[in-house]
C-alpha cells in the first residue's frame, strides 16, 4: 500500500504525462502521411520526426505503467470499503475503468487494427478528458491530506502538544505525540485505515474541536472492520494529526467559500420552537431575550466566522446532550484557531456569537 505522498505524486505525474502526450500527439498528426506500400498502416507512414515519435511512445508507456500501478492500488480498496460508496468515489472508479477501456482500444488500433488509425486523436483527447476528471476528484483531497511541511512547524507542534495535554494526556505523552515522526504516523493512520470506511472528502470537509476529534476516533476504533483496525496506539496519533491540520482545513473551506457567490437569502433569526407556546406579552413590554435586530447582527457574525467550516446540522448535533452553556469554551477555542490563521475574532464578536448560539441552540440545564 502506497503512502499518501507517493499516491499524490503519481496522480500529478499521471495528469502531466497525459497533457504533454496529447499536445505532442496533436503536433505529430500535423505532419502529412506518405504512401508506404506494404507497410502495416494502410493510411501511410507519418513524416513526423522519428525522435519525437519515439518520445511520444515513451510517454505512452509511462502513462500505462502509472495507470496499472494506480489500479492495483485502487481496486482492492473498493472491495475493502465497508460503507456505501460516496458519489465521488463511484465517479472516480468509473473514470478509471473508462480510461482502461480507451487505452485497450488505442493499443489495439496501433498494434492490430491500423485501418482505424484516424480515430487515434479522438481517443487520445478522450483519455486526457477522463484523466483530468479523475485527477480533479482525487488529487485536491490528497493535497489537503498532505501537510507540505506544516507538521514540522514548531508552532504547529506546540499547539498540538497543548491540545493533547488539554485532552488529558501527560506532558511527556503530548511531547511525543507532537513530534514529526508521530504526526506522520497519524497521517498514515488517516489515509490507510480511516479511508477503509470514509471518503477523504468527508473526513477533511470541516475541522472540529480536539475533544470532538478524539471522541470520533475512539468511536470509529470500536466499530468492526474487515481491514486494518485502529489500535489504541493509533487513536492519539491520528487525533494529534487531525488537530495539526485543522488550520489548513479552515483555510481550504474559507477559500472555497470566498470563490462561491453568496446566496441571497434572508437570515433565519427565528428563536427555537418551544413545546408549549408561551403566553403573549403586553404590547408595551419589551420581549424577553435579544431583539430581532440584535439576533440578525449576531447571526451575521455567526455566518461570517463559523459557517465556512461548520454546517448548521453539525452544530445542532454537537449541541445535543451538552449542559450548562458549553458554547463559551467552544467559541473561545475556535477564536484561538482563527487567530492563528490571521483571521481574529474580536472579544465583542465572540460574545455576540456565544449569545446567538445560546439562543439558537439552547442547552439542557
Amino acid at each position: 500500500m502506497f503512502s499518501t505522498t507517493t499516491s499524490m505524486w503519481l496522480g500529478i505525474a499521471f495528469v502531466v504525462i497525459a497533457i504533454v502526450a496529447t499536445v505532442l500527439q496533436a503536433w505529430l498528426w500535423s505532419f502529412p502521411m506518405v504512401p508506404d506500400p506494404g507497410g502495416p498502416d494502410p493510411n501511410g507512414k507519418s513524416t513526423a520526426p522519428y525522435s519525437w515519435t519515439l518520445f511520444h511512445r515513451v510517454l505512452g508507456l509511462a502513462f500505462v505503467a502509472i495507470y496499472l500501478v494506480m489500479m492495483v492500488e485502487m481496486v482492492p480498496r473498493l472491495w475493502e470499503y465497508q460503507m456505501e460508496l460516496p458519489a465521488r468515489t463511484v465517479m472516480h472508479s468509473c473514470m478509471g475503468i473508462v480510461i482502461g477501456v480507451l487505452l485497450v482500444a488505442k493499443v489495439s488500433i496501433i498494434r492490430w487494427f491500423q485501418h482505424f488509425g484516424k480515430a487515434l486523436p479522438t481517443l487520445g483527447l478522450s483519455i486526457l478528458t477522463c484523466t483530468i476528471i479523475l485527477a480533479t476528484l482525487s488529487v485536491p483531497f490528497a493535497l489537503q491530506a498532505h501537510d507540505f511541511g506544516s507538521i514540522t512547524d514548531p508552532k504547529v507542534q506546540q499547539r498540538v502538544r497543548n491540545k493533547m495535554v488539554s485532552l488529558g494526556y501527560s506532558e511527556s505523552e503530548a511531547d511525543q505525540l507532537a513530534t514529526t515522526g508521530s504526526l506522520r504516523a497519524g497521517q498514515q493512520v488517516l489515509t490507510n485505515k480511516c479511508k477503509q470506511c470514509h471518503d477523504m472528502r468527508k473526513i477533511l470537509n470541516r475541522t472540529r474541536p480536539p475533544k470532538k476529534w478524539l471522541s470520533i476516533v475512539r468511536g470509529m476504533a470500536k466499530l468492526p472492520t474487515l481491514g486494518d483496525v485502529i489500535t489504541e496506539k493509533d487513536i492519539p496519533r491520528v487525533t494529534a494529526y487531525l488537530i495539526a491540520i485543522g488550520p489548513e482545513i479552515v483555510a481550504s473551506k474559507r477559500a472555497q467559500s470566498d470563490s462561491r457567490p453568496k446566496a441571497e437569502k434572508a437570515p433565519d433569526v427565528s428563536p427555537p420552537e418551544e413545546e408549549n407556546e408561551a403566553p403573549e406579552e403586553p404590547l408595551n413590554q419589551e420581549p424577553a431575550g435579544p431583539s430581532l435586530t440584535a439576533m440578525t447582527a449576531q447571526k451575521e457574525l455567526y455566518d461570517k466566522h463559523c459557517t465556512d467550516c461548520h454546517e448548521t446540522d453539525t452544530v445542532e448535533e454537537y449541541a445535543e446532550g451538552l449542559v450548562r452553556d458549553p458554547w463559551k469554551n467552544v467559541v473561545i477555542e475556535m477564536a484561538e484557531l482563527a487567530k492563528e490563521e490571521d483571521n481574529p475574532i474580536s472579544l465583542e464578536d465572540q460574545a455576540k456569537i456565544i449569545e446567538y448560539l445560546n439562543t439558537r441552540f439552547p442547552q439542557e440545564k
